[in-house]
Formats: C-alpha cells, structure tokens, sequence
C-alpha cells in the first residue's frame, strides 16, 4: 500500500512538472506584441480600482503579479 502511494504521488508530481514545462514553452512562443499587452494589463489592473493609490514607479513586478492572483 505505501508503494502505491509513493507511485500515486511520484506521478502527480511528473504531470504538475510537465504541465509546467508545456505552459512555460507556450508562453516563450507568443508574439512579442501579445505579451505587451498582457503585462500592460496586469499593470493596470495593479493600479486601478482598490489599488488606485498605487504610484507606478514604486510598483514592482511581483506586487502586480500578486494583485492579479487575488483579483478572485
């Protein structure tokens, strides 16, 4: 029995892994002009609405990604 867990939880983790691999190889081949507009997007999403007080320049990459993952 606790080999069959090992070897569930040995999968689950090469197909987290590899679904990964697929969406960074998907994200490294979109247009350039694409990927301009969707970080133009998280940036004002990051400071519009409830974030409105945000001043740009102070705003790093990580926070804006943040305020995009908890936008719900």
């Amino acid at each position: 029995m606790n080999r069959l867990r090992y070897c569930w939880s040995d999968r689950r983790y090469l197909l987290a892994k590899r679904r990964k691999a697929v969406i960074m190889w998907v994200a490294w081949h979109l247009p350039r002009e694409l990927v301009a507009w969707c970080y133009c997007r998280v940036g004002a999403h990051a400071t519009t609405g409830e974030y409105g007080d945000t001043i740009v320049p102070e705003l790093s990459m990580l926070d804006a990604l943040r305020r995009w993952d908890d936008r719900g």
